[in-house]
């Protein structure tokens, strides 16, 4: 149950900023390539200064070849952070409209102590009280979302 929660949560930071593990990756990724055009380019404007022509291009070349590199991370990082968020958001809602929660063993188990020990004639319009309940909240809390 604490390993749902925690999925749980986990899927809504996913879902309001899009962070996942590749688009850390990519974060990384445009940061090493941003340095090292930076590297490249105070190389090659020192060259430049220094030397008027020659190494120059190859410096140059290389930074636009890392610039490059930055600028297609840039556009994965993009697209990765928006799938993650359209995966996490289709994720959440699946999971809000299942009822796989009522199907585990360890809340059945629970229920049948209850009905055990209180009496099958006292749990059930209890637990039918406690089913309409979760359903009214959960409309409620439905229609206050589409509300803001």
């Amino acid at each position: 149950m604490l390993k749902n929660w925690m999925r749980n949560i986990a899927l809504a930071v996913q879902a309001r900023s899009g962070v996942s593990p590749a688009l850390l990756v990519w974060v990384a990724v445009i940061a090493i390539a941003s340095l090292a055009a930076f590297a490249f380019l105070c190389v090659a404007a020192y060259d430049w200064l220094t030397l008027q022509f020659g190494a120059i291009y190859a410096g140059l070349i290389m930074a636009g070849v890392f610039l490059l590199i930055a600028l297609i991370g840039a556009i994965v990082f993009a697209v990765s952070r928006r799938r993650a968020k359209e995966r996490a958001i289709l994720e959440r809602a699946a999971r809000a409209h299942s009822s796989s929660w009522l199907l585990d063993p360890k809340i059945l188990g629970v229920a049948m102590q209850a009905g055990r020990a209180l009496g099958w004639e006292r749990i059930i319009p209890v637990a039918l009280l406690g089913l309409l309940a979760a359903q009214w909240a959960r409309e409620r809390k439905s229609s206050d979302s589409e509300t803001v």
